[in-house]
């Protein structure tokens, strides 16, 4: 999911407001009636309206938005009935813009470098050859990643309407680039926490359709898992095949896991010469509470952990919605239960044991 849906519509104060902030003035050549001008400032799930202004009757206008210094701000002029002017400015910049006519598809705009740089992003996205396009937008990113105006070339569409960085895997290092920049350089900004949790849920995309992938390959029935345990060490479930595997998700602050897993303990020690396996997947974000729950409950069998919590991929693959959960997998590797009652496991394991 893209987290930032929009990159040009904005919140702002106009003229006569006192305090810090940005000022703009311009012109609109093209002569004729007065022109409406509504901003906005762009924040990253849209613009909101604040204010409007008149062109004056050569076509000029004056505005002032309030702004803290610190972090750099997206705006979006936007003529009624024509074209609009996307800006990103440092506060106390004094930003001039001549536009040509009411369709805004030829502006100059001097007094903010941030500003000059998404003009030349919009420029890049208009080229029509999508391999020049692509080439042209990586070396953007490339030399400007410090800039929040390295965000539209990720999330701006181009002019055929498609995004230039979404058909390879690969496009996939261009946001992390932008991210691990701008949240070094702007920690508090929104963009920047909103482009940190995109490049999130891309890895963890790619995680799942790695364990899809892998799931296409194995033999067994069921989907793959890979995670490490309490040592590092990745192991995957379908080292286990052959057995009869109770997969379970849990986590450690769980209420009432204890009483379940030396329940569990019983069934295992049973069984487990017979064929019978556990592969246990917790769900901490807290490693170090992880791994003392699995120390101090001495369990016998493979308790792995990601520490991703409820965005590991293994949740997803599995459509886990509430834990403790549990899938009981037959030696052929087919899933015959899910979410067997702890009174029941004894009996449904014996069931499919020699």
């Amino acid at each position: 999911m893209r987290h930032i849906a929009t990159l040009f519509g904005l919140s702002v104060l106009l003229v006569g407001c006192s305090g810090r902030g940005v000022t703009i003035r311009g012109e609109i050549a093209a002569g004729g009636e007065r022109k409406t001008i509504v901003v906005e400032r762009v924040g990253p799930t849209g613009g909101r309206f604040v204010d409007s202004v008149k062109t004056d009757r050569n076509g000029g206008f004056n505005l002032f938005v309030e702004q803290k210094p610190g972090v750099p701000e997206f705006y979006n002029l936007h003529i009624l009935g024509g074209g609009n002017v996307p800006l990103l400015a440092d506060a106390a910049e004094k930003i001039v813009l001549r536009i040509a006519d009411s369709t805004a598809r030829t502006y100059t705009v001097s007094g903010s470098e941030g500003s000059t740089l998404v003009q030349e992003a919009n420029r890049i996205l208009a080229q029509t050859d999508p391999v020049e396009r692509k080439q042209a937008a990586a070396k953007f990113i490339s030399t400007h990643a410090g800039s929040l105006a390295a965000i539209v070339p990720l999330y701006q569409t181009a002019i055929d309407g498609s995004f230039v960085f979404a058909d390879d895997v690969a496009d996939v290092a261009y946001f992390g680039i932008v991210s691990d920049s701008l949240n070094a350089r702007y920690a508090g900004s929104a963009y920047a926490r909103a482009l940190a949790a995109d490049v999130r849920s891309f890895a963890q995309a790619a995680d799942a359709g790695r364990i899809v992938a892998e799931s296409m390959e194995n033999e067994m029935g069921f989907p793959e898992l890979d995670l490490p345990d309490v040592l590092g060490k990745r192991r995957k479930l379908s080292d286990l095949k052959g057995q009869v595997i109770l997969l379970s998700f849990t986590a450690s602050n769980l209420p009432e896991l204890k009483i379940l897993n030396r329940e569990l303990v019983e069934v295992y020690d049973k069984y487990a010469k017979r064929g019978f396996a556990v592969y246990q997947v917790f769900l901490d974000a807290d490693k170090a509470q992880w791994i003392r729950s699995v120390s101090e409950q001495r369990l016998p069998w493979i308790s792995v952990n990601d520490l991703r919590g409820g965005d590991s991929p293994a949740v997803k693959v599995y459509n886990v919605q509430k834990i403790p959960a549990n899938f009981l997998i037959d030696r052929e590797g087919n899933i015959v239960r899910r979410d067997v009652a702890p009174t029941e496991i004894d009996a449904a394991v014996a069931g499919l044991l020699p």
